[in-house]
Formats: structure tokens, C-alpha cells, sequence
């Protein structure tokens, strides 16, 4: 507790320079939360969203990893033929075609993303659970059934026009209630209005039902060897596909962090050396009065975790303010929170601040505690 005393009295000795220093820390480590946040968020968003998709299986073209949206469709009507007589053989219950269109930037204010299915078939075949707040829950031929989300965003209501290109046009004929997931976002169409917008009769994806008890990873297996050009994923792969994105995606926002983790231990170092410099005649009587050369070094060692760790935890708390306002953001944008502090993602916040204080205090240490004594006693 001596030693504790001793180190808060030092830093706060120099308040101005020791609070330049923890906003330094607080900043760095606030923007590595904020950049590893997402990779949490957009974890569990996605792992939510999946364990609400009715398919145990998602078909997709050879070369295609883990989704089907985006893309030019791929799956030619022969194969989804071959395919869906190859899954009633094994037991499926059903194989539903699907194509994806995106329209739009990135903005989620001007973009559209549209999944067409065939007619007939409702959009809870593939998100159970979805019903419709207003008009029909299955669109016609001509006719689209809106997320709540989209439908929210753009002003679109019941009769509403949308133009897929100079010769298609949809009529609004349903608009979903709120589920929080991923179908809020989406438009509903047949698949013969998209298909004429891209050109083509392929599909994107084909989405296999399989009746409770029978095994997935056999059925798509089994399917894979009896089609050809095919790939077919469990939820657990397409999970798996989506873990190893994230982390690669962790990787690089972390190393985009490193840059700013790499200024505040500068800024550590710097402040403790200069505390080092300017009390060499105070470690001098401290040696001379028995003070050990172990004291001194965890004393100067223990102001540079002091350092770390407060701005550590300031960052922590700031960043977890601004993920709250990325998620008010996004939430009312695309209704999925897609930043997240977990504990897990606190605990290793805190700590690289530890260790950012540990790597920037050990050279002003090691210098403090091998000082000749005679020689820091005769410093002015």
C-alpha cells in the first residue's frame, strides 16, 4: 500500500502531464474497443439471424463461400432440377430456389436488397415466424412484400411502386410486422421479375428443408457427391465460413489500432522517463536511506501501469458509449445493434492496456533503479 501511495503521489504531483498522458491511453484504447466492437456485434447479430433461418441446408455454386447475396446467380435450372430430385430422395421436404438483386450504395438509406422466391411460396418458409402488419404476406406475380425496416426508411406503403429497371415494375402488396433480424431489411418478389432484371433463368441459391431427426451434414454430403458444380452447407459451416471472416476482420481493425495503441505508450514512456529525470536526486537519498534497487524499479514500473491502466478503463467506458451510439444508429437505420462490448472483448481491452503500460515502464524502471548512488546525490 506504501508503494501504491508513493506512485499516486508522484503522478499527481505532475497532474497536467500525467492527464495529457491518460487521454493519450483513453484514446487509443477507446478506438481499438470501437473497432473490435463491430467484429462482436456483427458475431452476434449474425449467429442470431442464422439460428431464425428455417433451412438446414444452403445450396450455393461451386467457388462460392458461405452466402448467397451479391453475386450474379450461378445455380442453372438443370442443377436445382438434379438437385431437388437427389434431396426428395434422401428424404428432404422441400427445395426452394431463391435469387438475390442489390440495388443501391452502401448507405442503407438508399439501398435495396430483394429476394425473390417462387410463386406462391411465403418468405416464412425461409424466416420462420413472419407476419404481415399490413396487406398480404405472399406477393403476386407483379407484387413485393416489404420488410418492416425498408419499408420504414424509404416511406414505402401499401400500392407503392418500385422500379427495378425501365421494363419491371412491382406493386407493394405487403409490408412484414418488426422481427429485429435480417427479413426486416429484405423485399419479397417472385423470382421472375429479378430474373428478367439480370438476364438470366439461374438461381442464386436453393434452400433444402429436411424434416426434424434427419442429419444434415449426411444430406449434404450426399447431395454434394450426387450433383455436380453444387456446394452445400450446413449452418454450422456457414457459421464456421463467418467466424473465420470475423476474425481476419478482427485482425486488420486491430492492426489499424495498433498505430494509435503504438502513440499512447509513447506517451507513457515519455511521461515516465521524464518523471525519472527530474527525480534522480529524490532516488539517490531513497537509495542512501536503504531503499533496494528493487523498490525503485517497481515504484516507477507501478506509475506506468497506474497510467495504462486508468486510461484503460477511461477508454473502455468511452467506448462503450460510442458502440451504444453506433447501435442507436444502426438500429434505427437497419434494426440490428451491429457493435457490441462483450466481457471478453473488456477484459482483452484492459489487457493490452496493462501490457502497454508493463512494455513503456520497464526501460525508465530499469534506468531509475541502476543509478549510482553517489552519483544521483550529486545531481543539482
Amino acid at each position: 500500500m506504501d508503494l501504491l501511495h508513493l506512485a499516486l503521489k508522484n503522478l499527481l504531483a505532475r497532474p497536467v502531464r500525467s492527464l495529457l498522458t491518460l487521454l493519450g491511453v483513453l484514446v487509443a484504447t477507446a478506438s481499438m474497443v470501437l473497432f473490435l466492437s463491430f467484429g462482436e456485434g456483427l458475431r452476434r447479430a449474425l449467429f442470431q439471424e442464422l439460428s431464425r433461418v428455417g433451412p438446414a441446408l444452403q445450396v450455393l455454386p461451386e467457388g462460392v463461400e458461405g452466402f448467397a447475396f451479391g453475386g450474379y446467380p450461378g445455380i442453372t435450372p438443370e442443377q436445382a432440377r438434379a438437385l431437388e430430385e437427389a434431396a426428395r430422395a434422401l428424404g428432404a421436404t422441400g427445395v426452394i430456389p431463391s435469387v438475390f438483386l442489390v440495388r443501391g450504395g452502401f448507405d442503407p438509406g438508399t439501398s435495396f436488397l430483394f429476394q425473390g422466391l417462387p410463386e406462391g411460396v411465403s418468405p416464412e418458409a425461409l424466416y420462420p415466424g413472419l407476419e404481415a402488419a399490413q396487406g398480404s404476406l405472399v406477393p403476386s406475380p407483379r407484387g413485393a412484400v416489404l420488410g418492416a425496416k425498408v419499408a420504414e426508411r424509404q416511406g414505402l406503403s401499401l400500392g407503392a411502386s418500385l422500379r427495378l429497371s425501365p421494363e419491371v415494375r412491382l406493386k407493394v402488396e405487403g409490408v412484414l410486422a418488426p422481427t429485429g433480424g435480417l427479413a426486416d431489411n429484405l423485399i419479397f418478389t417472385p423470382l421472375g421479375p429479378l430474373q428478367k432484371v439480370l438476364g438470366t433463368e439461374n438461381y442464386s441459391a436453393l434452400f433444402v428443408l429436411l424434416p426434424p431427426g434427419l442429419e444434415a451434414e449426411g444430406v449434404a454430403r450426399a447431395l454434394e457427391a450426387r450433383v455436380e458444380g453444387l456446394k452445400v452447407e450446413t449452418q454450422g459451416e456457414v457459421l464456421r465460413f463467418a467466424e473465420r471472416a470475423l476474425r481476419i476482420s478482427d485482425l486488420v481493425r486491430f492492426g489499424i489500432s495498433l498505430v494509435a495503441l503504438f502513440v499512447g505508450g509513447l506517451l507513457v514512456a515519455n511521461t515516465v522517463m521524464m518523471s525519472v529525470y527530474e527525480r534522480i536526486r529524490e532516488f539517490g537519498v531513497m537509495r542512501a536511506l536503504g531503499a533496494r534497487r528493487a523498490f525503485i524499479f517497481r515504484l516507477v514500473l507501478l506509475e506506468a501501469l497506474l497510467l495504462a491502466l486508468l486510461g484503460g478503463v477511461g477508454g473502455l467506458l468511452l467506448g462503450v458509449v460510442g458502440s451504444s451510439a453506433i447501435n442507436l444508429y444502426t438500429q434505427g437505420e437497419v434494426g440490428l445493434a451491429l457493435s457490441a462490448v462483450t466481457p471478453r472483448l473488456a477484459l482483452f481491452s484492459l489487457g493490452v492496456a496493462l501490457a502497454l503500460g508493463l512494455l513503456s515502464g520497464l526501460l525508465p524502471a530499469q534506468m531509475a533503479s541502476r543509478l549510482p548512488v553517489v552519483e544521483a546525490l550529486g545531481r543539482a
